[in-house]
Order: C-alpha cells, then structure tokens, then sequence
C-alpha cells in the first residue's frame, strides 16, 4: 500500500510548474499562434472584434499572447502577465467562438482548459526554474 502514497517520488512544485509552462506554451505556439502569425495577411479582416478595438487591433493582441507570450511563459519572462493575458484569451475564445461548449461538435475544451493551465500558472508564478527568478521578478 505505500507505492500509492508516492511517497518515494520527491515534492518539486517548481518543477512541476516548469513542465507545465513548457507543454502549454509550446502546444499554444505550435497549435495556435504560429498558424496566426503566418497567415496574418488573409485572416485579420475576418477576426472578431470582442474588445471594440478592431479587428486588425484584437487579431494583433491575440497573435503577441499566442506566439510570444507564450513562448515568455516557457521562458519564465515575466510570467505571470503573459500567462494572465493568455488565460483571458482562452476565456473569450471558449466564451465567443465556441459558445461555452465542452462536447460536440465545435467544442471549446481546449481553450477551456487552456484557461484553467494558464490560470494556475498566473496564481503561482513561474516558479524557481525561470528567468523571473534570476532576475528579481515576483514571480
């Protein structure tokens, strides 16, 4: 019965908060903003304008969080405001574009819960393994 208490496996939350900065970041570039960045010419004019600023202006916005604000939650670059910005991002898309659906088709589990990764990682900082940490940032 001690093999399920896991209690030969060490507690590292900093690790822990690594992984899961490094799989949502590189599968929110890789399956979303990369695709945006690429093909901005022909999908700006169709993207919805959510915040009343335009839709090149919100496309722009959407792009940065997806491509590079990602890739700084990877990193440990500040963090906790990307991930915020990501998160809110997530809940407009899963709210606006997929109508708060979680089954069927056109479904938006995964901005769903894209939102609750991010979320955590804006709550408890980037951890040790980041460069918020080598830098000072509260993170």
């Amino acid at each position: 019965m001690n093999l399920f208490k896991f209690n030969y496996i060490p507690l590292n939350k900093d690790l822990g908060l690594l992984l899961l900065r490094i799989a949502f970041g590189f599968e929110m570039i890789y399956g979303h903003g990369w695709k945006k960045l690429i093909n901005y010419d022909t999908r700006f004019h169709s993207f919805p304008d959510v915040i009343g600023i335009g839709s090149e202006a919100s496309y722009i916005l959407v792009t940065y969080f997806e491509c590079f604000g990602a890739l700084a939650v990877i990193l440990g670059l500040y963090a906790r405001f990307h991930a915020l910005g990501l998160a809110i991002v997530m809940l407009v898309a899963f709210v606006v574009s997929h109508d708060m659906l979680l089954i069927g088709s056109g479904n938006g589990e995964k901005p769903f819960l894209y939102f609750f990764g991010f979320l955590l990682i804006f709550l408890n900082g980037a951890g040790k393994y980041s460069i918020d940490r080598k830098t000072g940032v509260r993170s």
